[in-house]
């Protein structure tokens, strides 16, 4: 059996694909997780610095078949070639140059993206963001009425929530900030208590940030504890789509490429 070892999970997908059988260990920077990931997974060793995890993983890389590094490739030196694999979540891969791109590519290492629109960036496998369905979980079916409501940063907040509440202007703004972070363990009780979520993100770029098209990983997370979910459109999303973010499904499939 190949054995994984992730380094700089984003979002809990790291511990997810270790809960479901690719990996073991997660090597995490403090700062990369303040939901608690570390604590609710308990696969992942958290470091104050890149040097001092880097030095962990070297110490470890012996041990394993595959290292799997989440948008830190900056990083894959350090590391054989053979036994890299990288998965990009969005911003890093967005702000990447073109040369730097092309160099991933062709230094052969298998690449895979969790969102569609990252595939127009480089050749890549998909590998939808995953959401736990062991833990967030619909116990109280779905309201046709209720509140609307959204969680978004607070960079660019003027921007974003005049953009939403151009379609949805019931819709309250719930800005995630280093205040008013829900913890992981937290979140399924804190996203039932709502009916409507509006699934609408937003990329990085100035003056103005473009619309993202897929769905993230919190609007998974309200669909799955049986939230209705809107699009950047006015659209509702199908439930079907829990099938295909399955952190389960997800990661069965990815395990088929190293069987």
């Amino acid at each position: 059996m190949t054995r994984f070892l992730h380094l700089f999970s984003m979002a809990g997908v790291a511990e997810m694909m270790c809960k479901y059988g690719a990996g073991d260990k997660v090597l995490q920077l403090e700062t990369l997780d303040p939901f608690g990931f570390d604590e609710f997974y308990g696969v992942t060793e958290t470091f104050p610095n890149t040097g001092e995890l880097l030095l962990r993983a070297m110490e470890l890389e012996p041990d394993y078949d595959k290292i799997i590094i989440h948008d830190y490739t900056e990083f894959s030196t350090h590391f054989p070639a053979h036994k890299l694999i990288y998965i990009f979540h969005g911003t890093k891969l967005r702000g990447m140059s073109q040369s730097d791109k092309d160099f991933i590519v062709e230094s052969g290492i298998p690449v895979y993206v969790t969102t569609t629109d990252l595939m127009e960036l480089i050749p890549s496998t998909y590998l939808p963001n995953p959401v736990d369905l062991e833990h967030f979980v619909n116990d109280c079916g779905t309201e046709e009425e209720g509140d609307w409501f959204c969680i978004n940063r607070s960079y660019q907040r003027d921007f974003i929530e005049k953009r939403i509440r151009e379609k949805y202007p019931k819709v309250e703004y719930y800005e995630r900030n280093k205040n008013s972070i829900v913890p992981y363990e937290d979140m399924p009780m804190f996203l039932e208590q709502h009916t409507n979520y509006v699934d609408w993100k937003f990329t990085y770029d100035k003056p103005d940030p473009i619309s993202l098209p897929d769905m993230s990983c919190t609007g998974l997370q309200a669909m799955a504890v049986g939230c209705t979910v809107h699009d950047r459109n006015g659209v509702v999303h199908d439930r079907k789509v829990l099938l295909i973010h399955d952190a389960r499904r997800v990661t069965q499939r990815f395990l088929k490429d190293y069987d």
